[in-house]
C-alpha cells in the first residue's frame, strides 16, 4: 500500500504524539510497541519540522498527555467493569467521565490549534450537559 499523506491540525498530531507515548509505557508485546516506536517515531519527525516548541505549547501538551493518561485508566476500568458484568453506579461514573475528559481535551487541541495558527481546526457539538 502506498504512503497515505494528508494535513491534519497540530492539536491532533500533538494529541497523537501524547497516545503513543503513553503507548510506548503501557504496552508490553513487543511486536505492537514496534509498531507504536515506528508510528512515535513518523509523527514525532513531522512535528519536530512543523512545530516550534515554547513553553505555552509544552504546557497545552503535558496537559493534553494527562489527559489522555486519565482516559487510558477509565478505558480500563470501563473494560473490567464490562469484563465482570458490573453495570453499576462506578460503570456509570466511569462513562461519563469520558466525555468530560474528552471535552477538556478538545479545548486543549483547539487551544493548541489557535497558538500554532494550525489551519485545520477540529469541531466538536454536542448536546451541552
Amino acid at each position: 500500500m502506498s504512503k497515505i499523506l494528508t494535513e491534519i491540525s497540530s492539536g491532533e498530531l500533538l494529541d497523537k504524539l501524547s497516545i503513543l507515548e503513553i503507548k510506548l509505557n503501557k504496552i508490553k508485546k513487543p511486536i505492537f510497541l514496534q509498531e507504536v516506536k515506528k508510528e512515535y517515531d513518523l509523527l514525532n519527525k513531522t512535528k519536530n519540522n512543523n512545530i516550534n516548541s515554547s513553553d505555552k505549547i509544552d504546557i497545552l501538551y503535558k496537559n493534553l498527555k494527562e489527559i489522555n493518561e486519565k482516559l487510558w485508566k477509565i478505558e480500563n476500568e470501563i473494560r473490567l467493569c464490562e469484563k465482570n458484568s458490573d453495570f453499576n453506579d462506578k460503570f456509570v461514573q466511569l462513562a461519563r467521565n469520558v466525555y468530560f475528559e474528552n471535552d477538556k481535551r478538545a479545548k486543549i487541541k483547539l487551544e493548541i490549534n489557535k497558538v500554532l495558527g494550525s489551519n485545520i481546526k477540529e469541531v466538536k457539538q454536542y448536546t451541552e450537559y
